[in-house]
């Protein structure tokens, strides 16, 4: 009576490993195709962002790296790492960028893809390299994965490390316009009424 089991088991264990093989690499090849139209259809969309956009020329990116420049030197390693080495740098906007409503833009990021589109007011309005890292600063936060509210809290509270204070630029178009969108999108951090202008961070 063992023996018959034992056998029936065996048996049955060797027709379900032969039926479930097949299944398996069947399984596998599907995962494999969906996978590969997957990766295809991200590299498509992403070089659809290049080819629809302008990149930098040599004066403009010069600019772009005077201010990766100075945040190197204030001692921002990660920021600096990805604009670096994962960035793509535009002056004008891809057909994805052309849906979204821009005020007062100095930049964009779209992430994940790591392009970040650097409009004119970057070089006209920003008043030297240190307001231009000042907006980096603002999209590599965004490279990061945060969101606005974040990225605006960031740069207003690294501000002074940064170089750019009113002291140094309070008086700039900038720095007002900046000013006023970080109390608009991080209001908690101007809510101090013991500290002066209610900014928490003086």
């Amino acid at each position: 009576m063992f023996r018959l089991c034992y056998t029936i088991l065996n048996n049955f264990r060797k027709g379900a490993l032969a039926y479930a093989a097949p299944v398996f690499v069947s399984i596998l090849q599907q995962l494999g195709t969906y996978s590969i139209s997957v990766v295809l259809a991200l590299v498509a969309f992403y070089l659809s962002l290049l080819t629809t956009s302008i990149p930098p020329n040599k004066q403009e990116r010069a600019a772009v790296d005077r201010a990766i420049g100075v945040l190197a030197s204030k001692g921002y390693d990660e920021e600096v790492w990805l604009l670096r080495r994962t960035v793509t740098f535009r002056v004008t906007d891809h057909w994805l960028n052309n849906f979204v409503e821009k005020e007062n833009a100095y930049a964009a990021t779209n992430f994940p893809f790591q392009i970040v589109t650097v409009y004119p007011d970057f070089y006209t309005k920003a008043v030297d390299d240190t307001e231009r890292a000042m907006v980096l600063l603002h999209e590599a936060r965004h490279l990061m994965g945060e969101d606005e509210k974040q990225a605006y809290a960031y740069v207003w509270q690294n501000r002074k490390k940064l170089g750019w204070t009113l002291g140094t630029h309070g008086a700039t178009e900038s720095y007002i316009t900046i000013e006023q969108q970080t109390r608009e999108n991080a209001p908690e951090l101007f809510n101090c009424s013991e500290k002066p202008w209610n900014d928490c961070t003086e």
